[in-house]
């Protein structure tokens, strides 16, 4: 019978064993997206580094325009056109106009920018203006996007394509990030065979090392995956002992349920030191944790709805921790479209699908997987409710980006 930890605490052990990431090293701007930024980073210039137009038309001073109408247009000098790429070498004078397109540098003493469509081209030096503008009426000032000296990034945080726009707009080519974290993924059991392949008699694919690999790519970090490993505890021993020579956090899949076959607990006790056996979780309660060669070990369930939720739970986290991310799950709350009946005596774990703001509970037996994928997030019930009320709002945890 398990000794089972509660998910709180389990949580806190976990996180507990492992060390603060701390090895970063610089990567190019053109590698960086997924990685995890090692320090803050601060924007070395103004960005736009100068005033600049945001429309085809005349750059002006404001006061030059204030009371000008399709009766009465104000007559502006025309002193040329500022070309693209180049700053104006002169500055506007009082009653004084300069023809520019989207994006051109604003001249020293115009403050606006009054659209083509607005003005006339009689063919003299003369331009007509038929409406007013405000000051800084079509223009981006310089520093509007980005103050020099201001965050960008915040140490901790995943890079993104969007990211990446903002500094390669600021020149900025490198970036010190995290170390990445690669996880060995083994799955066990004689009845287990490739994804790729056919089952037969009672032989089921192997799902769990192609999902937990998956998983980890979503955390960030490299998946390892190695051949399936039969109950055999001295292929086990061995194939952990070589993955830990070669990655810095182990999934190991199967076998982890109190029998004759327990091979993964024996192996993680003969190879390190386990720290729990068990969860006062469901599903999932059969899971184990342990320290080997000072590496974080994990021993997951066999069904792949199990596997999937506990990594989630308790192994992204810590793979968050070695990766120096410090996001928060996201979250969103919602009323509950039914009863949700609860009495294990440990917390349980509810898919839902989300319906305009109403989560639906999807009830599935054990082993059953289609309910990851119609899944969009999922409900924590505690321990000690009860179940959850139909109508009662509810924080469901997302599953998907799009939701």
């Amino acid at each position: 019978m398990l000794n089972v930890t509660e998910p709180g605490p389990a949580l806190e052990l976990i996180l507990g064993n492992i060390t603060d990431a701390i090895c970063t090293e610089p990567v190019s701007l053109g590698n960086s997206l997924g990685r995890i930024c090692a320090e803050d980073l601060i924007s070395p210039e103004d960005l736009p580094a100068f005033s600049r137009s945001t429309v085809d038309g005349y750059a002006v001073c404001a006061d030059d325009t204030y009371g000008c109408s399709d009766s009465i247009p104000a007559m502006l000098i025309c002193d040329g056109e500022i070309k693209m790429g180049e700053l104006p070498s002169a500055a506007l004078k009082k009653g004084h106009c300069m023809r520019i397109a989207t994006g051109g540098g604003l001249p020293e003493g115009a403050d606006a920018v009054s659209m083509i469509e607005y003005t006339d081209d009689p063919g003299d030096e003369f331009r007509y203006v038929y409406k007013p503008v405000s000051k800084l009426e079509n223009v981006n000032s310089r520093g509007d996007d980005v103050r020099k000296g201001s965050t960008l990034l915040k140490k901790g945080t995943r890079i993104s394509s969007r990211n990446v726009a903002v500094l390669a707009a600021l020149g900025i080519a490198n970036v010190r990030v995290y170390k990445e974290v690669s996880a060995g993924i083994i799955s066990t059991g004689d009845e287990l065979v490739e994804y790729t392949e056919k089952p037969a008699g009672a032989q089921i694919r192997n799902i769990n090392s192609v999902m937990l690999a998956s998983q980890v790519r979503e955390a960030g970090a490299i998946p390892v995956v190695y051949p399936i490993v039969k109950d055999d505890f001295e292929l086990l021993k061995r194939t952990i002992s070589s993955a830990l020579s070669e990655c810095d956090l182990l999934l190991i899949s199967g076998g982890s349920s109190v029998g004759e076959k327990d091979n993964t607990f024996k192996a993680f006790a003969e190879l390190g030191e386990v720290m729990f056996h068990g969860i006062s979780i469901k599903p999932g309660k059969p899971t184990i944790f342990a320290m080997c060669a000072g590496k974080p070990v994990f021993g997951l369930p066999g069904h792949p709805q199990a596997a999937f939720f506990i990594f989630r739970l308790f192994a992204a986290p810590a793979i968050n921790k070695m990766l120096g991310i410090k996001a928060p799950e996201k979250s969103t709350e919602c009323i509950l479209s039914a009863n949700i009946p609860s009495n294990h005596g440990r917390e349980e774990i509810m898919p839902v699908r989300i319906e305009g703001g109403v989560a639906v509970p999807l009830h599935s037996r054990s082993g059953m997987v289609s309910v990851l994928s119609a899944a969009d997030g999922y409900i924590r019930v505690p321990r000690d409710a009860e179940g959850l009320m139909k109508g009662s709002p509810v924080k469901v945890f997302l599953l998907k980006d799009n939701t």
